[in-house]
């Protein structure tokens, strides 16, 4: 925190009087905390194996992932690789066993741009006919029925340096911080609004803007990925309280990530609150 006053207070201050984000489509950098919120909402809840299969429809919506999808659906590009990952060092979704006494494992949701695999509890594992529970029944207390739920739901680095990144895009957008967010009950149309942003003009971080919101569609967004940034870059983010299920159940979720680019996405700015 000591070290992040410096910046935070100059870009709180600079907010006050900067202007809203300009309507454009671009290149869009993501920054860490906010990809690890856009992973959690895109990637995490629609290869919630239950979801997908109509059995949960609470709090979030199903899943536009249908099992025929399973091993040839492009979710996105060749840099994409997803990954389930409860043994992760500092996960808020790392642990030994889940609550049916699955051993902690790591399993690929998304590899090289392709849908391979479901969080998945051991009976949803015996619908999709997989080999075995991928992990992921997790109850909120000892009073409640274990849900398949997100452990930690991680992107995996690619071999970029963020100043490099910049570099590379003449013109462009990074954003960061989350402000708002809605996504449909289908995973699938979404939008997110960041408290901070910075306008890229040939290849350099340009003026601070405020309220930008970006929005797209699932696959076509994640397919749009075309560069991520290296384990130098990479850290892991926490979501403490997921909601799901009926009574309900919260539950603490790790997301790791690096920044990354997306190509071609559409940014505008939001509703001043």
């Amino acid at each position: 925190l000591p070290e992040k006053a410096e910046v935070c207070g100059r870009e709180a201050i600079n907010l006050l009087t900067a202007k809203s984000c300009p309507a454009l489509t671009t290149d869009v950098i993501i920054g860490g905390s906010q990809l690890a919120l856009q992973i959690h909402e895109s990637c995490g809840h629609p290869t919630e194996a239950d979801r997908a299969l109509g059995a949960e429809a609470a709090s979030a919506g199903t899943s536009f992932l249908t099992p025929d999808k399973r091993g040839n659906f492009r979710y996105g590009s060749e840099l994409v690789n997803l990954v389930a990952d409860a043994t992760a060092p500092r996960g808020l979704g790392t642990f030994g066993y889940d609550d049916e006494g699955v051993p902690a494992k790591k399993v690929y949701l998304i590899k090289e741009g392709i849908f391979k695999d479901y969080l998945s509890d051991r009976t949803y594992a015996g619908e999709l006919g997989l080999p075995s529970s991928s992990g992921a029944a997790r109850a909120s207390g000892w009073n409640r029925t274990p849900l398949v739920r997100m452990t930690n739901i991680n992107l995996e680095p690619g071999n970029w340096e963020f100043d490099e990144l910049v570099q590379e895009t003449k013109s462009g957008i990074y954003v960061e911080t989350n402000k708002s967010w809605s996504i449909d009950d289908k995973r699938l149309n979404f939008q997110f609004g960041t408290q901070i942003g910075y306008l890229i003009q040939n290849g350099e971080l340009g003026d601070l803007v405020k309220n930008a919101v970006y929005t797209g569609i699932t696959p076509q967004f994640w397919g749009s990925c075309n560069a991520i940034c290296n384990e130098k870059h990479w850290r892991m983010w926490g979501t403490p309280g997921c909601g799901k299920g009926s009574p309900g159940q919260v539950m603490y979720v790790g997301h790791g990530t690096a920044p990354a680019r997306f190509r071609n996405t559409r940014v505008f700015g939001g509703v001043v609150q």
